[in-house]
């Protein structure tokens, strides 16, 4: 019995994260290093957010990474609905904003780049130590 705790800890030793830099990865993509671990810190966008148009002009915006070739939503904003400021025969409009919650933690390996509305990734790059 004792032996068995004992494999059993060892399977599930914690890796310690050793801070190594700060970075900022734009429209290049760019690879985690072996042995290293990234966390995204924050988005910096390259467009502001649409202001709510008049009349029934529908808005459907979204700012994208890729990760791993993939394009990735981490921020949309959606608008949709009739709306005039000096008339009171309209319906409400449908306003609708989603951004993508911080950090993410990426694993060796794994490649990053800034897509579609995004400038920047802030980036903090750690080292696994065992």
């Amino acid at each position: 019995m004792l032996m068995l705790i004992g494999c059993q800890a060892g399977i599930l030793s914690a890796q310690n994260l050793q801070f190594g830099l700060t970075k900022l990865v734009g429209s290049k993509q760019d690879t985690v290093p072996s042995g290293k671990i990234w966390k995204i810190e924050s988005f910096v966008y390259s467009r502001t957010l649409a202001d709510c148009p008049g009349g029934s002009t529908s808005i459907n915006l979204s700012d994208s990474i890729v990760l791993n070739g993939f394009n990735t939503a981490v921020r949309a904003q959606r608008f949709a609905g009739l709306w005039h400021p000096w008339r009171s025969d309209t319906y409400g409009p449908e306003f609708f904003l989603w951004e993508q919650k911080t950090p993410m933690w990426l694993p060796s390996g794994t490649t990053l780049a800034a897509g579609t509305g995004v400038r920047y990734i802030s980036i903090l790059e750690f080292k696994e130590t065992p």
